[in-house]
């Protein structure tokens, strides 16, 4: 994918939304000045995107289309390395970055980027460095990727390079406890609050209470009214056995400190346990089919959807699709914008944005919006959209399936109005029943 460095956006203002029908705003808007990410390339961004189950749970739609089964998860915009044919940057557990050369760690990487120039990687003091032809640099082009060092952090096509741990480390036992693996055999215990406690009692299955244990001498459980020693007793849908070193397994699996499992992890990094992220998020479903007719859509909606759909395309997401209807309900919330520039609609009721497809005869589940004032053409905005987290979002949202663009002048003033929906939603816990 080619995603050149943004356009000049600094006159571009920004809004983008995220909600959900019967639930209520879920991303609320965020307003210039208040996100320093967005504020490098605008004056001020949101974002909004909606659900609701007014797409029925029929299999087809008027068209007798199959329609689409998505799963709610949006996947995680960024990768833990960057690949420059065999010379490779790993991001740490600490935040840093590690280095391989052909398979071997090393101190540092050289490679050539797409002007024929020399670039190289080291660390200073624990820092990212990036030099060019032997000069400081803040980023060049690879193979029509951008490459970009920003406050220490290494980016690539405006994603950030990030660590995240394979290892197993950490098991919410209940509600309110999680246990976590801080070194080989030494454990915590975490509430809900995130206080660090010594003990607390549960009842396992046979409805035996329990006392659980865990330090840095290992994991122990014991009766409360019998004081035996449990090293096997379930909970709910879990097995889980202790060894008499007291190490912990769940399902046979050991509990194993943060990154303990991971390739590529410089063996001299302290890591941070507080980093461990506790809910795995569960991976998209079969997207199914999805429309392929765009007949009669306007020529705005036609190349964004040319630049988003190279992005979601990066990202092994289904495509999306223009539709006539969707044009004519951006069209209108384009106008609405020169009145009121928000993801309210003009009216008495100050309605939200995606009431427009309602009046506009579509029924939805699932909706989405960026606005923006200002920019040239449709590139410029969709670059300054595309650079931030919250628009981006929007337009890499997995359970999309139509997207128009539309604009409007007004005193002076270019408006955007970008407008995402899918009609077509089973919820994947209905269709298993």
């Amino acid at each position: 994918m080619n995603l050149k460095k943004a356009a000049n956006v600094k006159n571009i203002v920004c809004l983008a939304a995220v909600a959900a029908l019967g639930v209520g705003i879920v991303i609320a808007d965020k307003k210039g000045g208040n996100d320093n990410e967005i504020r490098k390339k605008a004056d001020s961004s949101a974002a909004a995107s909606s659900n609701a189950k007014g797409g029925g749970s029929e299999k087809t739609d008027k068209s007798g289309r199959e329609k689409v089964i998505l799963a709610a998860e949006i996947p995680e915009l960024s990768c833990e390395s960057v690949d420059f044919g065999g010379n490779v940057i790993f991001a740490s557990p600490d935040g840093g970055y590690s280095f391989m050369e052909n398979g071997d760690t090393v101190k540092g990487i050289a490679v050539q980027d797409d002007s024929g120039a020399e670039v190289k990687f080291s660390k200073e003091d624990g820092k990212l460095v990036l030099t060019r032809d032997d000069q400081p640099a803040a980023g060049f082009v690879y193979e029509n990727h951008m490459i970009e060092l920003k406050d220490g952090k290494l980016y690539i096509d405006s994603s950030p390079v990030e660590y995240k741990a394979t290892s197993f480390s950490s098991y919410r036992i209940n509600k309110d406890h999680v246990i976590e693996c801080t070194e080989k055999g030494k454990y915590r215990i975490k509430d809900s609050n995130g206080k660090i406690v010594k003990t607390f009692e549960l009842k396992e299955n046979t409805g035996s209470k329990i006392k659980i244990k865990a330090d840095d001498e290992g994991f122990y459980t014991e009766g409360v009214n019998d004081g035996w020693f449990y090293n096997v007793y379930r909970l709910g849908d879990d097995l889980l056995t202790t060894t008499w070193e007291n190490v912990l397994y769940i399902n046979g699996r050991e509990l194993v400190p943060y990154g303990y499992t991971d390739d590529h992890v410089d063996p001299d990094v302290k890591v941070d346990i507080d980093k461990i992220g506790l809910e795995p998020m569960r991976p998209p479903i079969d997207y199914g089919s999805a429309a392929d007719e765009n007949n009669d859509i306007s020529s705005l909606t036609g190349e964004m959807l040319s630049y988003v759909n190279e992005v979601r395309k990066q990202y092994d997401m289904p495509y999306v699709y223009g539709l006539d209807e969707l044009d004519k309900a951006a069209d209108i919330r384009a106008k609405e914008l020169a009145e009121n520039f928000s993801h309210t609609r003009p009216d008495e009721k100050e309605s939200s944005y995606n009431t427009v497809l309602s009046s506009e005869g579509m029924v939805w589940w699932r909706s989405g919006e960026n606005i923006a004032k200002g920019g040239a053409d449709a590139k410029e905005v969709f670059d300054s959209w595309i650079s931030s987290e919250k628009h981006r979002a929007v337009m890499l949202d997995p359970d999309m399936k139509y997207l128009s663009l539309a604009k409007y002048e007004a005193d002076g003033e270019t408006y955007w109005e970008l407008l995402m929906f899918n009609d077509s939603y089973v919820p994947v816990e209905e269709e298993a029943e």
